[in-house]
C-alpha cells in the first residue's frame, strides 16, 4: 500500500509541476548547440531573466587589474561571490563569475587557480555536464596533489563525492565524503566537516546513521551561524525523520528551513522543502494540503526555470573567449605587420645609407687621387723648375769661372805690354780693353738669375723668413745657393766675392739658424 502511494504521489507531483510549464522548456529543438548560439534570447514575458541580465552577466575581466597582486585579489573576490551565489542556488551568474575568476587569476597562484576550477567543477556537476566536470576534476586533482594542502584535499574529496552522487551511485560518493570528513576532523576544519556530514546524509540507506550525520552538521552550522547550509540541513533532517516515521519532528525542521529560505530568498531550498511537505501530507492522507504544497512546488520550480540557462551562459562565455582570442590574434597580426614594416624600412634605410656611404667613399677616393695626381704634377713641375734653375746656376757659375779665367789671362797679357813701344802699346791696350768689355758680365745678369731662383723657391724663402726673420737678403741668397748643392767656390763666383767670405757667411748663418756644429747646414735647409 505504501509503495502504491509513493508512485501515485510521484505521478501527481509530475502532473502538477508540468501542467503549466511552457512547452519550449521540454523541446529538444529549442536547445541551442555551441555552434548555433550567438546571443541570449529572453522571452518578452520573462521579467525575472530581464532583471538578472543587466547586473549579473557582467564580465569581471573588463575591470583590468594593473598588476599580479590586483589580479589575485580580484580573482579571490570573485570566488567569494561565487560561493554566495552557489549557496543561493544561482548557478548562471556563478558560472559567469567563476569563468572570470579563472581567466584573471595569475597562473603562478596555483592554490587560487585550483580553488576557482574546483568551483567551476561544482557548477558543472550541478548542471549535469559530466564531460566538463570530470575533465576539470582531473585537472584539480593534479593541482591539489602538487600543493599537499589538507584543507584543499578535503574540499576536493567532497567534490569527487558530489560527482559520484550525481552521475553514478551514493555508495561510491559516500567513500569520498568519508575521506573528506576524516581529513577535516584531523585538521579541525569544522566548515568542511559540516559539508561532508551534510553530503553523507543524502540518499537512501541507514537512516539512523544519516540522522547522526545531519545532527552533527546542524550543530556545527548553528555554532558557525551559517544559515544557508543550515536551511538545507533542516530539509535533509526532515526527510530522514519522515523515513524514520517521525512526522512531527520532520515538520518542525521543515518550518525552520522554510523560515530561513524565505528570509534569504533560496528558491531551491524552498522547492525541496515543499516537495517534502507535499510527500508527508500525501502519505498522511491530507491530499488537499499535498495539492497546495505541490502548487507551491510548481511556483518555485518556475522561479528556478525562469533563470538563465547555464548552457546559454557557457556558450556566451565561450563566444566571448573566442572573441578575445580573435582580438589577440588580430592584435598580434597587426604587431607582426608593424614589425615587418619596421624591418622593411630599416632595410631600405640601411641600403640607402650604404649606397650613400659607398658613393661618398668613391667620391673621396676619386677626389683624393685627383689631389694626389695634382700634387704629384705640381711636385714634378717644381722639381723641373728647380732643376732648371740649378742648371742655370751651374751654367752661370761655369760661365763666370771661364770668363774670369779669360780676364786673368788678359790681365797677364797687359802686364807684358810694359815692354812694348808706346805706339804698339797703345794699340794693344785698346784691343785688350775692347775684348774685355765685350766679355765682362754685368751685375744685372746675376741679380736676374737670383730673382728667378727666389721666385721658384718662394715657399722655402717664406718659411725661412718666418722662422728666422733676422736673416739678410745676402744670407737668403747664399741659403738658396747652398740648397741648390753649389760649392763654396761656385757661390763665391756668383756672389762676386772670395770663398773665404762665403765660408764666413755660412758660419754666421749657422749661428742665426741656431744649428749645432754636428748638423749639416745643407740638409737642414733642404728640410724646410
Amino acid at each position: 500500500m505504501f509503495i502504491c502511494r509513493r508512485y501515485l504521489f510521484r505521478i501527481l507531483i509530475s502532473i502538477i509541476i508540468t501542467q503549466n510549464v511552457p512547452a519550449f522548456l521540454f523541446s529538444q529543438e529549442s536547445k541551442k548547440s555551441d555552434r548555433e548560439i550567438n546571443e541570449l534570447n529572453i522571452k518578452d514575458g520573462d521579467t525575472v531573466s530581464r532583471l538578472v541580465l543587466p547586473h549579473k552577466i557582467i564580465s569581471a575581466s573588463v575591470q583590468s587589474a594593473t598588476n599580479i597582486k590586483d589580479s589575485l585579489a580580484r580573482s579571490r573576490q570573485l570566488i567569494s561571490e561565487v560561493i554566495l551565489l552557489l549557496d543561493k542556488g544561482d548557478l548562471p551568474p556563478a558560472l559567469f563569475k567563476i569563468y572570470d575568476a579563472i581567466n584573471i587569476c595569475p597562473r603562478g597562484e596555483t592554490k587560487t587557480y585550483a580553488i576557482a576550477n574546483s568551483y567551476y567543477a561544482i557548477i558543472q556537476i550541478k548542471t549535469g555536464n559530466r564531460f566538463r566536470a570530470v575533465n576539470t576534476l582531473n585537472m584539480c586533482d593534479s593541482l591539489i596533489h602538487s600543493l599537499n594542502d589538507k584543507n584543499l584535499t578535503a574540499f576536493h574529496y567532497n567534490n569527487l563525492g558530489l560527482f559520484q552522487q550525481k552521475f553514478y551511485n551514493q555508495a561510491a560518493a559516500d567513500r569520498f565524503f568519508k575521506q573528506s570528513l576524516s581529513i577535516s576532523r584531523s585538521i579541525g576544519d569544522e566548515m568542511s566537516m559540516a559539508v561532508s556530514l551534510n553530503n553523507l546524509s543524502k540518499g537512501k540507506g541507514d537512516y539512523e546513521l544519516k540522522s547522526r550525520y545531519i545532527s552533527q552538521a546542524i550543530e556545527i552550522n548553528r555554532r558557525l551561524e551559517r544559515e544557508n547550509p543550515l536551511a538545507e540541513n533542516y530539509n535533509l533532517y526532515a526527510d530522514i525523520l519522515f523515513n524514520l516515521k517521525d512526522v512531527k519532528g520532520a515538520l518542525i525542521h521543515l518550518d525552520q528551513a522554510r523560515a530561513i529560505a524565505e528570509r534569504l530568498e533560496l528558491p531551491e531550498v524552498l522547492y525541496q522543502n515543499y516537495e517534502i511537505r507535499s510527500k508527508i501530507n500525501f502519505y498522511g492522507g491530507n491530499y488537499r494540503q499535498a495539492y497546495l504544497d505541490a502548487m507551491k512546488l510548481q511556483e518555485y520550480q518556475k522561479s528556478i526555470n525562469d533563470r538563465i540557462n547555464t548552457g546559454e551562459i557557457e556558450q556566451v562565455v565561450t563566444r566571448r573567449l573566442l572573441n578575445e582570442k580573435q582580438y589577440e590574434l588580430d592584435l598580434q597580426k597587426k604587431e607582426n605587420d608593424i614589425r615587418r614594416l619596421n624591418i622593411t624600412l630599416i632595410i631600405i634605410f640601411s641600403l640607402l645609407l650604404i649606397t650613400l656611404l659607398t658613393s661618398l667613399y668613391i667620391w673621396y677616393v676619386i677626389n683624393s687621387r685627383r689631389k694626389v695626381l695634382r700634387l704629384e704634377t705640381l711636385r714634378k713641375m717644381a722639381e723641373k723648375e728647380i732643376e732648371y734653375a740649378n742648371s742655370e746656376l751651374v751654367n752661370l757659375s761655369s760661365y763666370i769661372t771661364s770668363r774670369n779665367e779669360i780676364l786673368s789671362n788678359i790681365q797677364a797679357s797687359l802686364s807684358k805690354t810694359q815692354k812694348l813701344s808706346e805706339k804698339d802699346l797703345y794699340q794693344e791696350i785698346r784691343k785688350i780693353n775692347l775684348y774685355v768689355r765685350s766679355l765682362q758680365t754685368k751685375n744685372e745678369d746675376v741679380d736676374s738669375v737670383m730673382n728667378k731662383i727666389a721666385r721658384i723657391n718662394e715657399t722655402f724663402i717664406s718659411k725661412l723668413s718666418d722662422k728666422h726673420p733676422e736673416l739678410t737678403k745676402n744670407d737668403k741668397n747664399i741659403a738658396l745657393l747652398l740648397r741648390a748643392n753649389l760649392s763654396t767656390k761656385q757661390i763665391a763666383t756668383i756672389m762676386d766675392c772670395s770663398p773665404k767670405s762665403v765660408n764666413m757667411a755660412r758660419y754666421r748663418m749657422r749661428i742665426h739658424l741656431g744649428i749645432a756644429s754636428d748638423t749639416n747646414l745643407v740638409s737642414y735647409l733642404k728640410s724646410l
